[in-house]
């Protein structure tokens, strides 16, 4: 993965003031990379773009979120895939961790904050990672940890505003 500023971000959302939100919080941020789709199959027509992270919606229209996830872990493990969606079923977050997602962010009034708190996590996992080049079963191990970890905060978030 490129370095943290130098990462293609592609977002996925088919709420056009969304997409906007997100772009221009994430550029303000100082990331340069940052591209933007408003559903699941014309991001899919560019995964060959390699990014490194998406920012990916659960109601797409046109497919879901999980379906979008299973084809990008298809074509390569190690995008890191980090959910943002008004969906607030446990199931769903969990189904989306179990696939493969590095987190589930509920949108609401603090989803900025969610996502930039969420990034600066994920490069400091990745460039432990990479230091340490460690085997494909501790990095498992490491993902079903975090997994753990993300569903737990999103499960005492459901309860809180419950």
């Amino acid at each position: 993965m490129a370095n943290k500023f130098e990462s293609k971000i592609y977002i996925v959302d088919d709420d056009p003031f969304c997409l906007a939100t997100y772009d221009k919080h994430l550029r303000a941020q100082g990331y340069e990379h940052v591209h933007c789709f408003l559903s699941g199959a014309d991001f899919l027509a560019e995964l060959e773009g390699q990014p490194d992270v998406v920012l990916l919606d659960h109601d797409l229209g046109d497919m879901t979120g999980l379906e979008v996830l299973k084809e990008i872990k298809r074509f390569n493990t190690n995008i890191f895939v980090i959910f943002a969606s008004s969906r607030q079923q446990p199931e769903i977050a969990t189904e989306s961790l179990k696939n493969g997602a590095f987190d589930y962010i509920i949108k609401d009034d603090s989803v900025l904050e969610h996502i930039t708190g969420t990034l600066d996590k994920l490069f400091i996992v990745s460039d432990y990672l990479k230091k340490k080049k460690i085997n494909n079963r501790f990095f498992l191990f490491s993902g079903l940890v975090l997994a753990s970890c993300s569903l737990f905060s999103y499960l005492y978030e459901v309860l809180r505003s419950s």
